[in-house]
């Protein structure tokens, strides 16, 4: 019989009038408590053996590591405190028995050296603040068990392990230590208190975002039976607002209550029972902004409706108060736009500027490379005697001028976009109806800027026009040119007149 063997059988003979120690000797986990051993020898008063002063007995050290041996250690430390000497014992394959691995001197030393090669690298910290002599004697000076768990690398994986460490009570002078694998202990643990974080966690995501909801509906898309919630701010709880027995037939009848008009159709579509099933089943989130009716203000809500799970026949739908968000949105984009259209836009004159031709420039261009350009002409604009009138008549009356021309060229070409180019230059473009009647728009212009070269207060502006060929053209600068050309005739043609006045 080994020592173990002996050692256990020696334990039930001495409780066995003890009902209580014997139930504990005999549950199966006996020998893999370290406590429950030490208990029953501290219950007992038992001396395993008598003390000798001889470190290397093997006999003695066997006997002496058995009150702490655990089934599932695999290594085992015997440190004597005093020359911090240490021998490290192991199981053998059938774990009846200790068999020595290795010995040596200043174990704290040597363990820390070797902690660098077998101690998973975020967990090095932990044996380097725990692993210390004066903190273990410490621990230990009241025969209590110095324990805590670090991960040590196994076939490369770092493994979950527990080191516990005692002083026997009636040998202080000497330390066991013992390294157990309590891996898929430990990894429970964690996994049950990520669950347990989670579940927390959840709770207050839930109660956070319920913040954002004055109304929260929890439907059972099988029967339409839904209870309404609302959020208690004091206590930071859900409270049951109501119940019913239909949620698509109350929700159209509390629409035409309290939806405006002009919203309702949008709102009735989406709680119709067959399209809002037929959506949320096929994994949609639904979404609605609309206005309603809230203590006798008309404000912006926004609905959202999302199932649970896939397989869950319950929805989600809760209804927000998004009014300020809403009308601060659309104060930004009317500012946007505002601010956009100004920075496209001429300040002199409030003709779209050479930036935003640019881009019509491009989307025309794409139009003409897709084949899907409608007939079109562009017409180009130059100011008579601009440079002179701003040299001798200062800026004021040159920007006059330029102001002038462009009220010109409204008034002639009527509900068309006017972009300024240049200084002197206008473009325009004509389509449509504008279009056809092309012909007689420039000559109406034309007359007008001929009598104006004989009146002193008016505004001479040259013009020319050129029509988009789909066979030839691929590009609106094609258009231009042929466009431009024709206004430095129409220009000259002007100035001969202007010659001739004078």
């Amino acid at each position: 019989m080994n020592d173990i063997a002996f050692f256990y059988e020696r334990l039930k003979s001495k409780v066995k009038d003890d009902k209580e120690l014997l139930d504990k000797i005999n549950n199966p986990s006996f020998l893999n408590s370290l406590n429950d051993v030490c208990e029953v020898f501290d219950a007992l008063n038992l001396e395993i053996i008598e003390r000798s002063e001889s470190f290397d007995h093997k006999k003695e050290m066997d006997l002496k590591i058995s009150r702490a041996l655990i089934h599932n250690y695999f290594v085992i430390y015997y440190v004597n405190l005093t020359s911090d000497d240490y021998i490290s014992y192991s199981n053998d394959n059938d774990y009846d028995s200790l068999k020595i691995e290795d010995s040596g001197t200043d174990f704290f030393k040597a363990a820390l050296k070797n902690a660098e090669k077998v101690i998973y690298k975020d967990d090095l910290e932990i044996i380097i603040t725990k692993l210390n002599k004066e903190k273990i004697i410490k621990e230990t000076n009241k025969g209590d068990a110095y324990s805590f768990t670090y991960r040590l690398l196994l076939n490369n994986k770092p493994c979950y392990v527990r080191l516990d460490a005692i002083r026997p009570s009636n040998d202080m002078n000497n330390l066991i230590i013992g390294v157990s694998n309590v891996d898929t202990m430990a990894r429970r643990e964690i996994e049950y208190k990520q669950k347990m974080e989670d579940n927390i966690t959840y709770a207050n995501i839930a109660l956070a975002l319920a913040r954002d909801y004055f109304a929260i509906y929890y439907v059972n898309l099988k029967t339409t039976e839904y209870i309404q919630y609302s959020l208690n701010n004091k206590k930071q709880i859900l409270n049951i607002e109501g119940k019913g027995k239909d949620f698509f037939s109350d929700s159209k009848m509390n629409a035409r209550r309290y939806i405006i008009p002009e919203d309702q159709e949008k709102f009735l579509k989406l709680i119709n029972k067959d399209y809002f099933m037929s959506e949320i089943n096929a994994g949609k989130t639904l979404r609605l902004t609309y206005r309603q009716i809230i203590n006798h203000n008309q404000e912006y809500v926004s609905l959202k409706g999302v199932k649970l799970n896939n397989d869950s026949s319950f929805v989600i739908i809760a209804i927000s108060n998004i009014d300020a968000q809403k009308k601060k949105e659309n104060d930004f984009m009317m500012q946007l736009a505002n601010e956009k259209l100004l920075a496209r836009t001429d300040v002199l004159t409030g003709a779209l500027n050479k930036f935003s031709y640019s881009e019509f420039e491009k989307e025309i261009n794409d139009q003409i490379e897709r084949n899907n350009m409608e007939p079109f002409a562009v017409v180009v604009f130059d100011i008579n005697n601009l440079k002179i009138t701003n040299d001798t008549l200062g800026h004021e009356a040159g920007d006059k001028l330029i102001k002038d021309a462009k009220t010109l060229i409204s008034c002639v070409f009527k509900e068309t976009t006017i972009f300024r180019i240049g200084g002197d230059e206008f473009l325009l473009i004509l389509d449509g109806d504008n279009y056809y009647a092309r012909e007689y728009l420039i000559n109406q212009f034309r007359e007008i800027a001929n009598l104006n070269v004989n009146d002193i207060n008016g505004v001479v502006v040259a013009c020319g026009i050129s029509e988009f060929n789909d066979k030839k053209d691929k590009t609106i600068a094609q258009v231009f040119n042929r466009a431009d050309s024709d206004m430095y005739k129409n220009k000259l043609y002007l100035k001969g007149i202007e010659h001739l006045k004078r």
